[in-house]
C-alpha cells in the first residue's frame, strides 16, 4: 500500500527504505483493516478494473461481499502481475495460482477441507465470459493511467468521465458488424466531440486479447487523411477550392508519386482532386507551398507526433496516433477552435467533495473564415462524390454540417476514415498489429463503412 500510494516502481535501495519508513509509520496510525481497505481500493487487478468493487462487478457481476471463496483466490491471484495474471488474459495461469492460495489457506486452516474441495472444484469447472471482453475498458484504462496517480493522498476518488455509453455500445457494434468476416485484422476507433470530450473509444477488437490502445498508443501511417494540412496551407496561400490545378505524372528530382490505379484527370479543380484524393496534386500542392507550412497546419491543429519536411510528407508516410489525427479533424467541425482532448468531467472524494473539475476556456479560432469554409467544401465533397462516398447516409443532408476524408497506406497496411457530423468527429483506423499486406482493404471500405454505421445510429438518437 505505501508503494501504491507514496512510491512508483523504480528499483533501488533508496525506494525500499522510503518504503520501510512509511510502512512503519502507516501501521501506527492505521490498523489492519484500514490498510487493506485502502489498498484494495486502490490495486489494479487487470482488464482495466482498478479497485476491488471494479473487479468484482468486471469479472463476477458481483460486489464484494457476495464473493465465493474460489472467486476471492482469482482475485488475489492477480495482485502478483495483474497485467499478465488476470482470469481475462491468461485464465489457465490465473487458475493454477488461484489454485494453490486455496491449497494455502487451507494449510493455514483458514478453510475447511469441504471448503477448500467446493472451491477448488468451481475454480477447475470456471468457465470465462468473453461476451463483455470490449466495453469501455481501453477508455477506463486510458483515464485512470493520466489520473490516478494524482490523487493518491485522497482515500477514495470517484471519477466522473465524458464517455457515453449508448455511442460506446454503437462503436462496438459497428466494429463488430463491417470486420465480422475479417477476423484477421484489428480496428481502433475514437469518438470526440467539438470541446474535445472523449464520447467512445476502442482500442481494439477484443480487450481481452490485447490490452495494448491503437486509438491512443499505436502510431501509424495515416495516408491521405494527412492531406487536410496540405490543402490547409494552401488555402492559406490565397487559393480555392475552384482554383485548377494539373492531375498529371510528376518528377520530382527522380521521385515519381502516383495516384491509385495510375489513373489521372488533367486539368481539374482542387475540390474533385481532394474528392478523388488524388496523390500527384497533393505533392504539386506540397512543394508550391513549402513542406515546411504544411508541418505547421499539423502542429497548429495539435498534431504532435515529429513530422520531418521529406517529399512524400503530404502522402501520410509519416507515423502519427489515431486520437491526435482525429483531434485535428475535430478543429474543422468546431469553427476552427482546437479542443482539448480529455476524458474527465470531476473528480470527488467518498464524501462527495469536487476536488477536481474541469473548466472550459474561451480560444479564439486557429483557422480564418474563407480557409475553413473552402476546407469544409472539400471534406464535403470527399463524402458526396468522392473516396469517402461510403461513409455517408442518407441522414446526411445539408441541413447538417459533415465532411470527411479517407487514407489507405502503400501495399494497404493501414487504412484510416476521419469525419464529422454535426458535433461529432469520429476516426477509425483499420490493419494488422504486425503491419504487414491486408488484401482488400482501403479507406474508402471498412472504416468508411464502419464510421456510417455509428453515425446513422448517433443521428437517429
Amino acid at each position: 500500500m505505501a508503494k501504491l500510494i507514496f512510491l512508483n516502481s523504480e528499483k533501488s535501495i533508496l525506494r525500499k527504505i522510503r518504503e520501510l519508513f512509511i510502512t512503519l509509520k502507516l501501521e501506527t496510525i492505521l490498523d489492519k483493516e484500514e490498510i487493506i481497505s485502502l489498498y484494495l481500493n486502490r490495486a489494479y487487478f487487470g482488464s482495466g478494473n482498478y479497485g476491488i468493487n471494479s473487479a468484482t462487478d468486471s469479472y463476477f457481476k458481483k460486489t464484494p461481499k457476495e464473493l465465493l471463496i474460489y472467486e476471492a483466490a482469482i482475485l488475489a491471484a492477480s495482485l502478483k502481475a495483474p497485467t499478465r495474471l488476470n482470469i481475462l488474459s491468461s485464465p489457465d495461469e490465473t487458475k493454477k495460482r488461484a489454485s494453490l492460495i486455496l491449497n494455502r489457506m487451507f494449510k493455514l486452516t483458514l478453510i475447511s477441507k469441504l471448503e477448500f474441495n467446493l472451491a477448488d472444484s468451481k475454480l477447475e469447472k470456471l468457465l470465462i465470459n468473453k461476451s463483455f471482453t470490449n466495453e469501455s475498458r481501453y477508455f477506463t484504462d486510458w483515464v485512470l493511467r493520466r489520473t490516478s496517480k494524482n490523487y493518491n493522498n485522497v482515500s477514495d476518488i470517484i471519477i466522473k468521465t465524458t464517455l457515453d455509453p449508448i455511442i460506446q455500445s454503437e462503436v462496438e457494434k459497428a466494429v463488430s458488424l463491417i470486420l465480422k468476416e475479417r477476423k484477421d485484422i484489428e480496428a481502433a476507433v475514437i469518438v470526440l466531440d467539438t470541446t474535445g470530450a472523449v464520447k467512445g473509444m476502442l482500442g481494439g477488437r477484443s480487450f481481452y486479447k490485447s490490452q495494448f490502445n491503437r486509438a491512443t498508443q499505436s502510431l501509424r501511417q495515416p495516408g491521405s487523411v494527412f492531406k487536410l494540412f496540405t490543402y490547409l496551407a494552401a488555402l492559406e496561400l490565397g487559393m480555392n477550392a475552384y482554383d485548377n490545378i494539373e492531375d498529371m505524372p510528376l518528377d520530382l528530382d527522380g521521385w515519381t508519386p502516383k495516384n491509385y490505379n495510375n489513373k489521372y484527370k488533367g486539368l481539374i479543380s482542387l475540390k474533385e482532386a481532394f474528392s478523388i484524393s488524388s496523390n500527384v496534386v497533393a505533392i504539386r500542392l506540397q512543394e508550391i507551398t513549402g513542406r515546411d507550412n504544411v508541418i505547421k497546419w499539423a502542429k497548429k491543429l495539435g498534431v504532435s507526433s515529429n513530422l520531418k519536411p521529406e517529399r512524400s510528407l503530404s502522402l501520410g508516410t509519416q507515423s502519427i496516433s489515431l486520437i491526435e489525427m482525429t483531434n485535428a479533424y475535430a478543429a474543422i467541425a468546431s469553427g476552427g477552435i482546437i479542443p482539448f482532448i480529455h476524458g474527465v468531467e470531476t473528480i470527488s472524494d467518498r464524501n462527495g467533495n469536487v476536488i477536481y473539475k474541469r473548466e472550459s476556456s474561451q480560444r479564439n479560432s486557429a483557422i480564418n473564415k474563407e480557409i475553413l469554409k473552402s476546407i469544409r467544401i472539400l471534406l464535403k465533397s470527399s463524402m458526396d462524390n468522392g473516396t469517402s462516398s461510403n461513409a455517408k447516409t442518407s441522414l446526411l443532408n445539408n441541413k447538417i454540417l459533415y465532411g470527411g476524408k479517407t487514407g489507405t497506406t502503400q501495399n494497404s497496411k493501414d487504412a484510416w476514415f476521419i469525419g464529422y457530423a454535426n458535433n461529432y468527429i469520429i476516426g477509425v483506423w483499420v490493419g494488422k498489429d504486425d503491419n504487414t499486406k491486408v488484401e482488400r482493404l482501403s479507406g474508402g471500405n471498412q472504416p468508411a463503412k464502419i464510421y456510417r454505421e455509428i453515425i446513422k445510429k448517433m443521428l437517429s438518437l
